[in-house]
């Protein structure tokens, strides 16, 4: 069996990502768009977008631009794929509006890339399968074929298709298909022996023959089912390295029947483990499967599910990072890896057979990681969303306001984990007094002899010339050396008064940044028993 690696050296790589505008695409499908991803980066390759959306009556509108906003979250934009133009042809009330001021002005040499603009070529390979004897027109109604899953539902056998007009005359079939009569396109799957077909991380499979039924390859509407629609797509996309999620693998013996009896050389396989919560079961919206940007609903409650992007603040590095990670290892004990040393190591050996874990705590602490990189003002930058929806910050920030974010996030950098924790960990910074928390302030602030301790501090600080933090410390342990505090009696007092909290940054260094106006007013507030 030629592995991904020896075949990358004889073949260019092309790997592509084809999920259907039915529904916006949560982290479990994005992880193994990010595995074929890195794996055509791996090599040079090219990595394609595919919109398979022959079923037009579950197209979600809104759900084509969220596939795409995915990919441009993530950082994983592809390199053929709809363009502007195959974008512009499409009818705005099934897939709705879709931004293309950053796709490429070109397609790709491969188009088009939506299944519904490609319904000629998939009738021209179904007219060749019959012409070849390989597929045959099949009559049966609705009624008909549900009377064929009752009787084998009673038997408590799985459902095959009976085959019934397998061997049906040819120019009959033909003569009730002119005269308009609804029909079905069957592909003869072989009916002695087994069906073996190779697997980059799982060997060769092996089926038998009589466990394979004739499979519908083109819809009473003209439409393809995914199983003629895919394969025709990726040979004549020359998709070398095919990645999808295991539950394929039983639809696998069809793809491979229909790529031999076609002549045409099947792409690497590679079936994808699932994607489990923590509680190690199937990733659902209670345990994780949220769009990585914007938001989709749940189907029965209604509820809003937000993404990990721009509502949770996950960093799209670190969110790479973590997913890569999800089913796949580097062979070594390395988790934090940049994006480069991720496309460096990754290797289809490294996949695991067995599922994943999107561990939210993990993703999490590594996007904790990620934020303690980032340089002080592109920190401030991308927190500025989300102090602005808690409105501790203006819709049109100034200069001023922007660098101060920066010196007061640069104090707390090292206790975010997400960008949405931002407000809460700093909103005292930009409230007009803090909101004091109630235990502390009876612990600290409420003791005999502390309003006069912070009325004396304030007419040290008063006089201060130079607002550091130097100059702050001196005059805080001059003034609790003369009210004879020692270690915390001399801070927890001031911590609380000036921020509302015991915890949090250096006391003095956060001094400095508040400011000689919101320190002095919030010791006046304290002192006055407001």
């Amino acid at each position: 069996m030629m592995n991904a690696a020896s075949d990358a050296a004889v073949r260019r790589v092309r790997t592509r990502y084809a999920p259907s505008p039915t529904g916006s695409p949560h982290v479990g499908n994005l992880r193994t768009a990010l595995f074929s991803y890195l794996l055509a980066k791996r090599f040079g390759g090219d990595f394609l977008l595919r919109i398979e959306d022959t079923d037009q009556t579950r197209l979600v509108p809104g759900a084509l631009k969220d596939i795409i906003a995915s990919l441009r979250a993530m950082g994983m934009m592809y390199d053929e794929g709809p363009d502007a133009v195959s974008i512009a042809a499409l009818d705005k009330e099934k897939y709705g509006e879709v931004p293309t001021d950053d796709l490429p002005s070109f397609s790709g040499g491969h188009g088009p890339y939506f299944q519904s603009q490609r319904l000629h070529r998939y009738r021209e390979v179904v007219d060749t399968l019959l012409a070849d004897g390989k597929a045959y027109y099949a009559f049966e109604t609705k009624e008909e074929l549900d009377q064929q899953r009752a009787m084998c539902e009673a038997r408590k056998v799985p459902f095959l298709y009976n085959r019934q007009y397998r061997d049906y005359d040819t120019s009959e079939a033909k003569r009730r298909v002119d005269a308009g009569e609804e029909s079905v396109v069957r592909f003869k799957m072989p009916l002695t022996g087994t069906i073996e077909a190779d697997d980059a991380i799982r060997g060769t499979l092996t089926w038998d023959a009589t466990s394979q039924d004739d499979f519908v390859i083109l819809k009473a509407d003209g439409f393809p089912p995914y199983h003629l629609a895919a394969i025709v797509d990726d040979h004549d996309m020359d998709i070398s390295h095919v990645l999808r999620g295991e539950e394929w693998i039983p639809s696998y013996p069809k793809h491979i029947a229909l790529f031999r009896d076609l002549g045409w050389q099947p792409p690497i396989y590679i079936h994808t483990p699932s994607v489990l919560g923590p509680d190690k079961k199937k990733l659902a919206k209670r345990n994780g499967a949220r769009p990585v940007t914007g938001t989709i609903y749940d189907k029965q409650t209604g509820e809003p599910i937000y993404g990990y992007v721009d509502h949770d603040g996950v960093l799209p590095e670190g969110l790479f990072n973590f997913l890569a990670l999800v089913g796949w290892s580097p062979g070594d004990d390395s988790e934090v890896m940049s994006r480069d040393e991720i496309i460096r190591k990754f290797d289809v050996s490294g996949i695991s057979p067995s599922p994943g874990i999107f561990d939210i705590d993990k993703l999490y602490w590594m996007n904790g990681v990620y934020v303690r990189e980032l340089p002080q003002a592109v920190l401030a930058e991308r927190s500025l969303p989300y102090l602005q929806r808690a409105n501790l910050v203006p819709e049109e920030p100034d200069d001023a306001t922007r660098e101060y974010v920066t010196h007061v996030l640069a104090l707390e950098q090292e206790r975010i984990k997400v960008l949405s924790e931002t407000p809460e960990i700093s909103d005292y910074f930009f409230l007009p007094l803090p909101n004091y928390n109630e235990k502390s302030a009876e612990k600290w602030l409420r003791k005999p002899g502390a309003k006069e301790y912070l009325s004396d501090l304030a007419a040290l600080l008063v006089d201060i010339q130079d607002w550091d933090h130097d100059a702050i410390e001196q005059a805080t342990r001059t003034i609790g050396a003369k009210h004879n505090r020692e270690r915390g009696d001399i801070t927890h007092p001031v911590r609380v008064a000036v921020s509302g909290r015991e915890n949090g940054p250096g006391l003095f260094e956060m001094m400095a940044v508040l400011g000689r106006e919101r320190v002095l007013a919030r010791l006046a507030h304290v002192v006055s028993g407001a």
